[in-house]
């Protein structure tokens, strides 16, 4: 995994150094997973000894939970921008994380594997909590129209909707579901049922006794 310099400055001896530590990271805990990695190996993957590597990482954890943040944002950068611009978003991310996930194998093996400290880890990032705002303006949207109750908090709604779709993610990975397309469409179609767009003629003749246009 390559990570990106940030274009707003030239990096420093020590990012240099930090950024190639976690690129050890990202690829030795993708393989070997975190029980089975130590910070020494880690250090002599980056070329360094564990002393050096200390200074920029506590300890393991730390690693850990950098590396895997840092594979969710290199996941995250290639898969967003094309969904957010689709008018199909959730079927664009639904796919892109599906099939990003098999060319992350870090955020693959948390998703398999990973605790509830882990999967948090996930939940909260913004590959997930940033279609929240996306599936809550859809919400809106059908709430203003009278397809949803009034007091229907399109938020609330969008954030139900988000976890669901991360167990639904979880579910198609670690039950090796990618291959049945049949299986990812259907999961795709309740996401899109749920968060909705637009509301169809059908939807709006109904609410509002009208009909419909021939």
């Amino acid at each position: 995994m390559v990570i990106p310099p940030d274009p707003r400055r030239a990096q420093t001896k020590g990012q240099r150094t930090r950024d190639r530590l976690l690129r050890a990271a990202i690829d030795r805990f993708g393989a070997e997973g975190f029980r089975a990695t130590s910070v020494s190996q880690l250090s002599r993957d980056a070329g360094l000894t564990p002393a050096a590597a200390y200074a920029y990482f506590t300890d393991k954890e730390a690693f850990w939970a950098a590396a895997v943040q840092a594979d969710l944002d290199d996941l995250d950068s290639q898969i967003r921008v094309q969904a957010l611009s689709s008018d199909r978003p959730l079927f664009e991310l639904m796919m892109g994380l599906v099939a990003g996930l098999q060319r992350h194998a870090l955020a693959r093996r948390v998703m398999e594997e990973g605790t509830p400290e882990d999967l948090l880890l996930v939940l909260e990032h913004r590959l997930f909590s940033g279609t929240t705002k996306v599936i809550a303006d859809r919400l809106r949207t059908r709430r203003d129209a009278g397809v949803l109750p009034e007091n229907s908090d399109p938020v609330v709604l969008a954030r139900g909707i988000e976890t669901v779709m991360f167990a639904m993610v979880i579910s198609v990975v670690r039950a090796g579901l990618e291959g049945d397309s049949d299986r990812l469409w259907s999961v795709v179609e309740v996401l899109r049922a749920a968060a909705g767009g637009p509301p169809t003629p059908a939807e709006v003749a109904a609410r509002t006794g009208s009909p419909l246009p021939t």
